[in-house]
């Protein structure tokens, strides 16, 4: 089954990197992974599981990410940066939803 991998995080959509930005979390594994309309991804029948796409960056526990992975296989590095998935984390704040 599948894992979600975040890269290039950032605070704030607008924010402006001179690096990188943040590695972020692997999540999974899960069934399947679908994108609806540019807008959000969905993976699992709980209608819960959803990442919602900001500004065309995937919105996490406070962060934004400019670049995700789909992967069936994880290397040790991966490994470390799994983490159970929280639905209260994929909620955008309202400031930004507006």
């Amino acid at each position: 089954m599948p894992y979600l991998s975040l890269w290039h995080g950032r605070s704030h959509p607008d924010e402006e990197l001179n690096h990188w930005g943040e590695v972020g979390p692997m999540l999974g594994p899960f069934p399947f992974f679908h994108m609806t309309y540019g807008c959000e991804i969905k993976f699992s029948a709980d209608d819960r599981h959803v990442l919602n796409i900001v500004c065309g960056m995937v919105h996490y526990d406070g962060r934004f990410y400019g670049d995700w992975s789909f992967v069936d296989t994880l290397d040790e590095g991966m490994r470390c940066r799994l983490i159970p998935f929280d639905p209260t984390k994929a909620k955008v704040p309202q400031s930004i939803a507006d």
